[in-house]
């Protein structure tokens, strides 16, 4: 047991040397680098100032590159808007541009459609006068000086080339309709006629367009117009009674009845 503790004393004494060797080789190893430590330590201050330089000048790089950056995205996005915005707007002018170019054509076809029936138009309307001229000059002859001042003036209309198309035959439909409204009315008046070998002031009625009849003022001789022969002719006095009648309804001083009106032939128009 003894052998024992002292195997274990000089284990212990063995850990102990060792240890105060190593502790003497550290105060050692201090005591050689105090004279270098100065240096050193100059060194390594330095460098470290030189990387925290570095490091700022670095973070205000960085620091000016993200502002920059952040400016460039907002500048990107802005124009991106922009060039959404010019290409809706873009769209919408090619449509409304392609809208009035067909408003233009279809207004150029128009054009065309109008200057095409002017030409067919203008011998319609000059035949149509012709023939205006010509019924007038055969028909029944009242309202005469009226009529043909109205076809002298529509003449003049038609003959001017400053005049549209338009207003010409709005003329030429406007007479046309004027004389068709003389078949669906009667009219009395006076006029100076020639009877047989007599020229005497007899009241006229006329019946639309189908006939003229006179009535002497004294309402003892009554007539018809005959269109066959342009004259007027005196009617037997059985038609007195009829005709004084047609006469007070004319002037409206009785109301329509049923008369018996000798029409005669009437002459194609």
């Amino acid at each position: 047991m003894l052998g024992g503790q002292i195997r274990l004393l000089h284990r212990e004494e063995t850990i102990l040397n060792k240890r105060v060797f190593i502790a003497v080789c550290m105060v050692c190893l201090i005591f050689t680098g105090i004279g270098q430590s100065q240096e050193f330590t100059e060194q390594v201050t330095g460098q470290v100032s030189d990387s925290i330089d570095i490091r700022q000048s670095t973070q205000k790089s960085e620091d000016v590159w993200f502002e920059h950056k952040a400016e460039m995205t907002a500048e990107f996005d802005t124009l991106t808007r922009e060039t959404a915005q010019l290409a809706a707007l873009n769209k919408k002018l090619q449509k409304k541009t392609a809208a009035e170019q067909a408003a233009v054509d279809e207004l150029k076809r128009e054009i065309d459609e109008i200057d095409r029936m002017t030409t067919e138009l203008l011998p319609f309307l000059n035949e149509t006068r012709s023939r205006l001229e010509a019924m007038v000059e055969s028909s029944l002859p009242f309202l005469l000086v009226e009529r043909r001042t109205r076809l002298k003036n529509l003449s003049r209309i038609m003959d001017d080339t400053n005049i549209a198309v338009t207003e010409k035959f709005r003329k030429v439909m406007e007479a046309l309709s004027i004389e068709a409204e003389y078949g669906n009315t009667v009219e009395i008046y006076q006029k100076k006629i020639s009877v047989g070998n007599k020229n005497i002031l007899a009241d006229i009625f006329r019946l639309g367009r189908l006939s003229l009849f006179f009535q002497s003022l004294d309402q003892k001789e009554t007539g018809y117009f005959n269109p066959l022969t342009s004259r007027w002719h005196l009617l037997p006095h059985r038609y007195n009674r009829d005709i004084g009648s047609a006469f007070e309804i004319g002037a409206k001083r009785r109301s329509a009845d049923l008369l018996n009106l000798p029409l005669g032939r009437i002459k194609p128009q």
